[in-house]
């Protein structure tokens, strides 16, 4: 680790750290002051810190340059008006050790309970989480934590505070054990897997960096589905099902494993899908109405 580099602790008056401070450096830091940003606590101790009282609202992290993660963001970056690339637009501060500067957005939990009132919504942001990391893919780049804290989104009224982002999209957050890979999907074999959030099956630890994305994804998906009922709302069995074929049944694959579909694969069902559920939801309804009339003695 650089010797500059995260994390950054904030201290007692007796020296004991104090985990959800902020630390002198960044309260005083030239960058800071100047964008008015009044840094309130941390989200990741030492590392992430949050200005969530202010509007706009933004989250400061403190980049190690020892990971690929500030590489990643400059490419990300550079292509941030693709379609399909679901990257927050942050500023990066450079003049000393690298400061990433980022709208605070919401998590995927307070975004599911505002907006997935229908089984179409909740499709669409399984179709946008599936589309994010197609990208990441596309571009050889394997996040290697993709886990529900690692996504965040915009709802309208963030949009109205940051006109750079886009209400109602999921971006996808965090690259700290992220790696640029020279082979893309299909191709590259297993490695040696960083420290995950999700743990991996089996007590494996290796996996197709790919593949190992999309297994992450399953469980995102899964996870997802347990905020759904918030609203009374069953959840359609196809999405239950998108989430079991995104896990698949691993194997320990040493070579590029083929358990589970490629991000891109995932995008293009679910493409279809979500076009698709509204047509089921109805015919669903149809059949239940009738089902109750007939159990009723009503002639239909």
């Amino acid at each position: 680790m650089s010797s500059d580099g995260p994390p950054w602790f904030a201290y007692d008056p007796d020296g004991e750290i104090r985990y959800g401070g902020v630390p002198d450096r960044l309260l005083h830091h030239p960058e800071i002051l100047r964008r008015g940003i009044k840094l309130t606590d941390a989200l990741k101790p030492g590392i992430v810190f949050r200005a969530g009282l202010d509007d706009p609202a933004f989250v400061v992290k403190v980049l190690n340059t020892d990971t690929q993660e500030l590489q990643i963001y400059d490419r990300l970056l550079s292509r941030v008006r693709a379609p399909r690339n679901h990257t927050v637009p942050v500023d990066i501060y450079r003049d000393g050790h690298p400061l990433l500067i980022m709208p605070y957005l919401r998590n995927l939990t307070r975004f599911m309970l505002a907006e997935a009132r229908t089984s179409a919504r909740l499709l669409d942001i399984f179709y946008q989480l599936a589309e994010g990391l197609e990208y990441l893919h596309s571009l050889h780049i394997a996040h290697l934590d993709v886990c529900h804290d690692n996504f965040v989104a915009a709802l309208p009224e963030d949009a109205e505070s940051h006109p750079a982002v886009v209400s109602r999209r999921i971006y996808v957050i965090d690259f700290d054990t992220s790696r640029q890979l020279t082979l893309g999907p299909g191709v590259h074999c297993a490695i040696t897997l960083p420290p995950t959030q999700i743990p991996p099956p089996n007590g494996l630890k290796h996996f197709d960096p790919y593949s190992w994305d999309v297994y992450c994804l399953g469980h995102v998906f899964e996870d997802l589905m347990g905020t759904y009922p918030f609203y009374g709302k069953r959840v359609p069995w196809i999405a239950r099902y998108v989430a079991r074929w995104l896990i698949g049944k691993e194997r320990g694959c040493h070579t590029a494993c083929r358990c589970r579909p490629s991000a891109r694969t995932a995008r293009q069902v679910l493409s279809v899908v979500r076009l698709l559920v509204p047509i089921l939801d109805l015919c669903e309804s149809v059949y239940l109405f009738v089902c109750c009339r007939s159990s009723a003695g009503v002639p239909t």
